[in-house]
């Protein structure tokens, strides 16, 4: 199982489609589990049409990936003892492109 999906936080705010705010360590290549907003476009037909890169309906597009203390929803402090609580262990994020190149995670 990914430990990525092990955990997830959804509230009334949130959209519904594109929008995932999750646990685990598996973007970062860190054995600590932290919370990340997963903000991800998936192909349409229209995009299938128009770039040749994809492949098929859900192909994503693009994904960004933040790491966060907080719903920046509804506010809510996510709760997770080891997550990383330094500002200087606390910030990774990444952007990656599938329409023609990707990008490399950041602190």
């Amino acid at each position: 199982m990914n430990r990525l999906e092990s955990l997830t936080h959804t509230c009334d705010q949130m959209p519904v489609i594109g929008v995932l705010i999750c646990s685990g360590a598996a973007y970062f290549d860190n054995d600590e589990d932290a919370w990340y907003l997963v903000v991800q476009r998936q192909a349409s037909e229209a995009d299938l049409e128009e770039n040749h890169y994809l492949e098929q309906l859900g192909d994503i597009i693009w994904s960004t990936v933040v790491e966060i203390k907080f719903c920046p929803y509804c506010g809510s402090e996510l709760p997770n003892p080891r997550s990383r609580s330094t500002s200087e262990n606390f910030g990774y994020y990444s952007h990656e492109d599938s329409s023609g190149w990707t990008s490399v995670p950041y602190t």
